[in-house]
């Protein structure tokens, strides 16, 4: 299977389209270093209960305050009309104009896939925090194989001896799985760290929508090489997907995707 190198991102990728090598200037997610948190050092998340919560209790009481300070919200942006980097990737595909169309179209294939996920699951995909919170928990079961794929093929199901074993192992791999609090819990925690940034306070509208499209892509064509791995049954093809998916984890959090777990009350912790 055919590797390409994306200068702007911070991974080699199996890729289903081939861009030329060339340095393309879109700013990248800032690593966060995650340290043991402590949930009451979750400054925003406590900030948001609060503000809701007096927001709530103000409404309709005589003597209640409506004008409750709003925490300032650093990693949602102000969406543009378009899509902006599937047309600058596309720029450096090889091949036609058709090849270059198509490509594009396919980029911005992943970034609706990001925002019907984000619409499902009530996050705002304007929001670079739920962008790293997609891509940390998909590469996460890309790399793990727990992402829902046909029973006959599934990785986990292949290891069973007997049809008990593979009822125990399907169970324990739907267990395996990021739960929807945990998910809430890094959410949080994204917004806290990326906010404690001074250099990320400062990115314009733009540049967090470059990051957040950019995450959106490189999780998308990840989705896509290992469910081409997975129809076709080529172990080597899925090997070299969960290899970049772990690459991809661990450079964005800056810590071994093996010694990672996930919690309700801090998000992403280090075993």
């Amino acid at each position: 299977m055919k590797k390409i190198l994306l200068s702007f991102m911070f991974i080699t990728v199996l890729s289903v389209v081939e861009i030329e090598a060339q340095t393309i200037f879109i700013p990248q997610p800032p690593v966060i270093n995650i340290p043991l948190l402590d949930p009451s050092r979750m400054i925003i998340q406590n900030e948001v209960i609060r503000n809701t919560t007096s927001g709530e209790a103000g409404k309709g009481k005589k003597g209640a305050s409506t004008n409750v300070p709003k925490a300032i919200d650093y990693t949602v942006f102000t969406e543009s009309q378009e899509n902006l980097v599937p047309k600058i990737l596309a720029r450096g595909v090889k091949g036609s104009a058709d090849s270059q169309l198509k490509s594009e179209a396919f980029f911005d294939a992943q970034i609706d896939m990001y925002k019907r996920t984000a619409d499902y699951h009530k996050y705002p995909a304007n929001d670079v925090a739920f962008a790293y919170v997609y891509f940390v928990s998909n590469t996460y079961e890309i790399y793990k194989d727990l992402v829902t794929v046909p029973l006959e093929k599934d990785p986990w199901a292949k290891r069973a001896k007997d049809g008990f074993e593979r009822i125990s192992l399907m169970n324990l791999k739907k267990i395996s799985k990021i739960m929807p609090g945990q998910d809430k819990a890094m959410y949080f925690q994204f917004k806290e760290m990326l906010s404690a940034k001074p250099e990320f306070k400062k990115l314009s509208d733009l540049e967090k929508q470059k990051m957040t499209e950019t995450l959106a892509i490189k999780f998308g064509v990840l989705y896509a090489d290992y469910m081409k791995a997975i129809e076709s049954e080529d172990q080597s093809a899925i090997n070299d997907v969960h290899e970049a998916a772990k690459r991809g984890f661990e450079e964005l959090l800056n810590i071994p995707i093996d010694k990672v777990e996930f919690s309700y009350e801090a998000g992403v912790r280090v075993k």
